[in-house]
């Protein structure tokens, strides 16, 4: 997709609290549903346990139309990361099986899961992450 094609389908880029119920304002998104939502290294950030990482992707579900994409970019197994000096964020530690196990408990069909293994040697201690996912994800 060239970029001048991402901008014409890309409708514009809010802000959500995936910890509540109904995340956005009413009217933010149509009716039906966004066909898409996208989250980047969100929502292990900022859910406390795994419940509420399964619970915030249920909450994500409720904006999109049935048959919506969710794409997610997310880190596996880190438990915290360093935001400042001496700002240490604690991060839901997720693996494979959980992050799978959240989606289809969360009203998902995964439709692909990448996962990229961090060598050692990239750590470059500001985290503890162990591997990067890349989910495409339908809802049912």
């Amino acid at each position: 997709m060239t970029a001048a094609r991402l901008r014409s389908v890309v409708s514009d880029v809010l802000p959500i609290d995936v910890h509540h119920q109904c995340p956005l304002t009413t009217g933010a998104v149509p009716t039906c549903g966004a066909d898409c939502l996208v989250s980047c290294f969100c929502l292990e950030s900022v859910s406390p346990d795994l419940a509420a990482f399964t619970r915030a992707l249920g909450h994500m579900s409720s904006l999109l139309r049935p048959g919506g994409h969710l794409l997610l970019i997310g880190a596996l197994g880190e438990s915290y990361y360093l935001g400042a000096p001496g700002l240490r964020i604690p991060v839901v530690p997720l693996d494979k099986v959980q992050l799978c196990a959240s989606l289809r408990e969360s009203g998902y069909q995964l439709l692909q899961l990448s996962i990229y293994t961090l060598p050692t040697d990239m750590s470059v201690g500001v985290d503890d992450v162990t591997g990067v996912f890349f989910v495409k994800a339908r809802k049912l």
